[in-house]
């Protein structure tokens, strides 16, 4: 949801997800400059917790050795609350503060009031894990161990810290509804390895429900998968999928009495580096239509057809069109496909935005999008790899391009703690980012969110198993999803400076009072932010003046 206080000389505007809240701070030039501004004090009362400061980890410099060392403030104006709850209420107190690192005092004061969305609400929920994007909070917490070194107790605490959501609340949850004969579970995993998750399809088959699942036959996931699946005693529950380059779908279906009514889908593997591990994201859909379609779309699965004839299902299921030009509302594309024209209408979608594009790039970039992103274009623009090389490949002139990648920081920066990758879960291919999904002008009237399991790729079009969703405007999961990209692009942006030979990560707050100034360049990123959050729809005004 959206929200703002703009009454008095310092305004805020807020974008709330379920547990990452936005903010963008604005004033008038003239208030601040020549004024000493030295940065923002963040307050936060309500929710679960006390009243806490939310000032980040930014120190002075001039402060070291005193008793004052550890103040901080934040230097910017755009700030973000990565510590919220589902479905709550805060109110945020942010002051100006004038003067010196040893003395400061505030000049100007905002409060905002804001709600969290709740995990689950009307068709929608979307649900994230921390996983590699929580490793400072895992490297203080668990010495960088291994999970498998880590006592029982320590390792249930560290799974449900990398898991946040999307394992308790999203994955388990889903299959938990399956409580008896009227119930029936059918599902495309490409990897599906994970013993909690294979436990509870068995308690859930137990217990009466129907349960079909099938599995990514491949070389490389064919035997760990049946592995998986012979340990937890669940071979009569699964079916082998093959004739197609990879069954790279995950999803699964509800269905009550017969009749699908819910879907699972998105970017997660069902393995201990999928859930915990890499960043990945899990997407609940209660609306029968969609399940119907998903359910038609894996009843050819389940019959092992060739990449032909799953092209003929996935194509009367929904045809290529340009997606520009699609109705509100939640549409569905399936793959393979007999062409590889989807990926054109994702590139042109892409080209389409006006405001701000989000996207995330596991793997490689296509030629189609490499194109898009070489335009020079006068708004917002921001790509996250997985690998930093892929992100270095990137040609482009256009000043408002941001691109960052996956990365750690390999080396102490001042009170940074060591960091290590997706490896302190398990051994993986991904380490860092996994998720597949981009966003087209997600703070206007009729955002676009495109989530699911395809890579965005020529392969992933006409030779994979692949379900991607199109959700047209609506507001609270494009707010979601805007939140969750913001927390992972900032999270990887200093590491992936640290990779660069030209740029670097600077710890200290400046203390000569220019930190504010690229915030009123018009050619500068910071300003056409403040632009995009100042001129957000349908923001709710909240806050005293």
């Amino acid at each position: 949801m959206r929200f703002k206080n703009t009454k008095g000389p310092l305004k805020v505007y807020a974008v709330a997800g379920t547990q990452t809240i936005l903010f963008s701070l604005d004033i008038a030039l003239s208030k601040v400059d020549g004024k000493k501004l030295l940065g923002f004090s963040f307050e936060r009362k309500g929710g679960n917790s006390a009243k806490r400061i939310i000032n980040g980890t930014k120190l002075f410099a001039s402060l070291k050795g005193t008793a004052k060392e550890k103040l901080s403030l934040v230097q910017t104006f755009f700030w973000k609350d990565y510590t919220a709850d589902p479905g709550e209420k805060y109110t945020y107190t942010i002051k100006a503060m004038m003067g010196t690192a040893a003395g400061f005092a505030p000049g100007f004061e905002v409060s905002i009031e804001v709600q969290t969305e709740p995990l689950q609400q009307g068709k929608h929920g979307v649900y994230f894990n921390y996983g590699v994007t929580g490793s400072q909070a895992y490297s203080s917490r668990f010495e960088n161990k291994l999970v498998d070194e880590l006592s029982q107790a320590q390792r249930k605490a560290a799974l449900k810290m990398l898991g946040r959501e999307l394992w308790e609340d999203g994955l388990l949850q889903f299959v938990k509804q399956a409580t008896d004969a009227s119930y029936q579970l059918a599902g495309m995993f490409y990897e599906l390895q994970y013993n909690d998750f294979l436990q509870a399809l068995k308690k859930a088959n137990k217990a009466g429900a129907k349960v079909e699942m099938c599995y990514g036959g491949q070389a490389g996931q064919k035997v760990k998968n049946e592995a998986a699946i012979a340990t937890a005693g669940i071979g009569q529950l699964c079916t082998i999928r093959t004739k197609v380059s990879q069954p790279h779908n995950k999803f699964m279906i509800l269905c009550k009495d017969g009749k699908p009514i819910e879907v699972w889908t998105g970017s997660t593997n069902i393995t201990l580096p999928g859930i915990f591990g890499h960043s990945n994201t899990g997407h609940w859909i209660k609306d029968a239509s969609v399940a119907e379609k998903y359910f038609q779309y894996w009843t050819s699965i389940k019959e092992n057809p060739t990449v032909k004839n799953s092209a003929i299902v996935s194509e009367a299921i929904k045809a290529d069109t340009d997606l520009s030009t699609l109705k509100k509302g939640t549409h569905v594309f399936f793959s393979p496909r007999s062409s590889e024209k989807l990926l054109t209408h994702y590139a042109n979608l892409i080209d389409s935005a006006t405001k701000m594009a989000c996207m995330i790039i596991p793997f490689n970039i296509d030629d189609v999008f490499r194109e898009v992103y070489a335009k020079d274009k006068d708004h917002l623009r921001y790509i996250l790899f997985e690998k930093a090389a892929e992100a270095k490949s990137v040609q482009s002139n256009d000043r408002d391009l941001m691109i960052t990648a996956g990365a750690i920081l390999k080396t102490p920066v001042e009170q940074w703690v060591k960091e290590i990758s997706t490896k302190t879960s398990a051994a993986a291919g991904i380490l860092y980012v996994h998720n597949k999904f981009f966003l087209i002008d997600p703070l206007e009237k009729v955002p676009v969110v495109v989530t699911g399991s395809a890579n965005f790729s020529k392969s992933s079009i006409t030779s994979n198993d692949e379900n991607t969703l199109v959700i047209k405007g609506d507001q609270r999961v494009a707010d979601i999803y805007l939140t969750e990209y913001s927390r992972m692009f900032e999270h990887f942006w200093p590491r992936y400076l640290s990779t660069l030979p030209v740029r670097s990560f600077s710890k200290p707050l400046d203390e000569s009072y220019t930190w504010h100034r690229d915030y009123y360049d018009t050619n500068k990123m910071g300003q056409k932010r403040k632009k995009v959050f100042n001129a957000m729809k349908d923001a709710v005004e909240s806050g005293d003046a």
